[in-house]
């Protein structure tokens, strides 16, 4: 029985160490300087992609396809609608008041990087409640760096990702 109750230990606490180290290496220190363009964080690049894209294409998937080409994303981007209703992560409160809206989200969900689109009627004021009830530690083990909202017109680029996508 006591070699049982050591195997059942030594295994539970190689996950624990494995899941740690898992967590540790997310949030750890990384060196930008591969990444950056110019010594811009990815949500300044992507920011500044979404205004310029927004100005002659005003279907925000398009938009959206075209952000998640990026190549300052170094990770593999899915691009979907969101309907009223539907679970829109990253945020304190239920984000309503939107006529349509697009998400880029990575493939792998422990990736602390989401960014949407959304066409409303009043963006300033759309924008700002996003900013107020974003969480950047909404994703388990990570947390993002940085946050950055853009208004054109009717339409608002919200964006939470890490400073780069470089691995230690």
């Amino acid at each position: 029985m006591k070699k049982f109750e050591f195997v059942l230990v030594t295994i539970s606490l190689f996950f624990t160490v494995f899941l740690l180290s898992g967590c540790g290496k997310a949030s750890g220190v990384v060196d930008d300087s591969d990444q950056s363009v110019k010594g811009k964080s990815v949500a300044e690049v992507l920011t500044e992609q979404f205004k310029d894209e927004i100005k002659s294409e005003k279907d925000i998937e398009k938009v959206a396809s075209k952000i998640s080409k990026n190549e300052i994303l170094d990770i593999q981007v899915e691009v979907s609608a969101i309907e009223k209703g539907d679970y829109i992560s990253g945020f304190q409160t239920e984000i309503q008041g939107f006529d349509r809206a697009v998400a880029i989200r990575p493939m792998i969900g422990s990736i602390p990087f989401v960014a949407y689109i959304f066409e409303v009627e009043n963006a300033e004021q759309f924008a700002k409640n996003l900013k107020s009830s974003a969480d950047l530690r909404w994703n388990i083990c990570t947390e993002a760096d940085d946050l950055e909202v853009a208004t054109v017109d009717d339409y608002v680029f919200f964006i939470m990702s890490p400073e780069n996508f470089d691995q230690e």
